[in-house]
């Protein structure tokens, strides 16, 4: 018997995401994200760093319009992203990660002024950080979150799920992969989710998330690990 159209659409959404964390797992083939082998991958032109972002937020983008219900339950909806309660939960978020990676610097190197990144390494760092952050939230509190509560899986579960997946997608399995490393990205994701659920949309988490990179741009590997950095 022939599945009713909107399972067809759902599906199709459901096959989207796989693409979106298929994406997020090759991020070195395109240079792209801290952390995840982008240095080793070799020089990429700004094309390819770019296309990283852009085919991320297409796949989201047709997910949401696959959707019955809409870009509304990706997080991409326009009520959500510039409504006042999205807009002082991206600021409260961006506040709240700024201030944790600058606590997590004074631990490891309790120096004033934190030391920074090398001037010439800022914009490539930059990027990153927006990038990163863009394909992050699009994949993990957009589209995969929506979905799982789509499906009726309670808020706290499919928190859990995608803060789970997200944390072992984006550590496990790279060279680079470190348990404080890990650690970190949980407690990022966790701030980044709670915004997603709270404004119903993904613009206050990549805000947080854009901020908490930026912030983390005054870390260099040469500080002493917040956690031992060993390898999993």
């Amino acid at each position: 018997m022939p599945l009713p159209v909107n399972e067809i659409r759902t599906l199709i959404a459901v096959a989207l995401c796989g693409l979106l964390l298929l994406l997020r797992l090759d991020a070195p083939r395109f240079s792209a994200a801290e952390y995840d082998g982008a240095d080793e991958a070799g020089p990429a032109g700004f094309a390819t760093r770019l296309a990283w972002p852009a085919l991320a937020i297409a796949l989201a983008v047709a997910a949401g319009v696959a959707l019955p219900s809409g870009l509304a339950a990706v997080g991409l909806g326009p009520e959500a992203g510039l409504s006042a309660p999205s807009i002082v939960l991206a600021v409260v978020g961006a506040v709240l990660g700024i201030a944790a990676l600058l606590a997590v610097s004074w631990v490891r190197d309790p120096a004033w002024p934190p030391r920074v990144a090398p001037p010439a390494e800022a914009p490539r760092l930059a990027f990153d950080a927006v990038e990163t952050a863009i394909v992050d939230e699009l994949t993990f509190r957009g589209v995969l979150l929506g979905l799982l509560l789509l499906a009726g899986i309670p808020v706290p579960v499919a928190f859990l799920l995608q803060l789970l997946l997200y944390g072992l997608e984006t550590r496990l399995g790279r060279d680079t992969a470190t348990l404080g490393m890990l650690v970190e990205a949980l407690a990022l994701g966790s701030l980044t989710g709670v915004l997603a659920i709270a404004s119903g949309g993904v613009v206050a988490p990549i805000v947080a998330h854009v901020a908490a990179r930026f912030a983390a741009l005054e870390l260099p590997d040469s500080l002493p690990p917040l956690l031992p950095r060993r390898p999993f």
